[in-house]
């Protein structure tokens, strides 16, 4: 059926979805398309889902809302749910502190009719803070890791077999997501309580392999509320530990591609060794002095924030290497066959 899906998934956000359901309520329908919004809660415990239904109807239900409960603690699996429960054609993904502009379906119809290779939509997020900002927010290499402004300096297709998207805004089509989840597609990131990124790149990952073109547009817009909770550089410093947790999977995917081009057999020794070998080459980017000085003398500077994602990456491969076959069994059910069949793809 022709219209959005849009799929909020939340975990205990009663006290942010006030003005994110206001938001998407306000949103314009383009002519003849229908929406639905896919409410996931994911084992809240604050009564977020009834909230969220009773606010829907004090908002007029301006089109159907549909709550989902997913058990399992972990984004990821709350993800793969809503999109499975999506009746429209588009999917739209919402986080909970995500206000998006009225017209944003609107312009996406409008960007898909003159992109038509076009199956992935990425949009631009301005941050609403919560306070002053930090003085390091002005470093767009770290406001980028938070989801703020936009992967690209203007709008654009995104360069080839790149497939960093970000999930915030993000508008796919159901058809492609049906077709990976036949292909045997389940994340391995997001699926662990306090872990929730890393999905939207095994997606991106995913759609690219399918051929799929992503473009992104500065003229799809949301805003991105940041409480004062989030601009604290302890906070910021677990942000990039979790990325250390996505990297580690990054890194799996990338090396198992690299061995299936290669004609090779993959191996937990082969791993280890691929592993460690990427790892050296990205940590001695930083000089010996900044690694010293992040264990003897933390700051609040950008080469910090690196560290803490590369020494990250080692203790995620310490506690989840013990099970990487299995993790590797569920990498080539799926993508394997997706490589075979897309030739042109290389890891970026």
């Amino acid at each position: 059926m022709v219209g959005f899906s849009i799929v909020l998934c939340t975990f205990n956000g009663k006290s942010r979805l006030t003005p994110t359901l206001a938001h998407i309520a306000a949103l314009r329908l383009p002519s003849n398309y229908k929406a639905e919004l896919v409410f996931v809660d994911n084992a809240s415990t604050d009564g977020t889902a009834a909230f969220a239904v009773e606010s829907w109807k004090n908002l007029g239900e301006p089109f159907p809302i549909h709550v989902i409960e997913e058990k399992r603690a972990g984004k990821g699996y709350a993800v793969e749910n809503g999109y499975d429960s999506a009746q429209y054609s588009y999917i739209l993904t919402v986080d909970d502190d995500n206000w998006l502009n009225p017209d944003y379906l609107i312009k996406a119809v409008a960007l898909f009719a003159a992109h038509p290779q076009v199956s992935i939509l990425q949009g631009m997020s301005e941050a609403v803070l919560e306070g002053s900002p930090p003085t390091w927010y002005n470093d767009p290499r770290i406001t980028k890791q938070l989801v703020i402004g936009g992967p690209f300096e203007a709008s654009c297709y995104f360069p080839k077999n790149y497939f960093y998207v970000w999930g915030a805004g993000l508008i796919i089509k159901r058809d492609d997501w049906i077709t990976l989840r036949e292909r045997g597609l389940s994340f391995l990131t997001s699926k662990l309580p306090g872990k929730a990124a890393g999905e939207d790149s095994e997606l991106g990952l995913g759609l690219a392999l399918l051929g799929k073109q992503a473009y992104y547009s500065t003229e799809l817009r949301f805003k991105h509320y940041m409480p004062i909770g989030r601009l604290t550089w302890d906070k910021l410093k677990q942000n990039y530990e979790v990325l250390g947790y996505v990297s580690y999977y990054m890194s799996l995917y990338a090396i198992i591609i690299d061995v299936v081009r290669a004609g090779k057999k993959f191996s937990p020794l082969m791993f280890k060794i691929q592993f460690f070998k990427k790892w050296f080459e990205h940590s001695s980017l930083l000089t010996l002095k900044q690694h010293v000085a992040y264990w003897v003398m933390p700051k609040e500077e950008y080469y910090q924030l690196m560290l803490a994602e590369y020494y990250s990456r080692l203790k995620w491969y310490n506690q989840l290497s013990k099970n990487v076959m299995k993790d590797v069994e569920k990498i080539e059910s799926w993508a394997i066959p997706l490589l075979a069949e897309n030739k042109d793809f290389r890891w970026p």
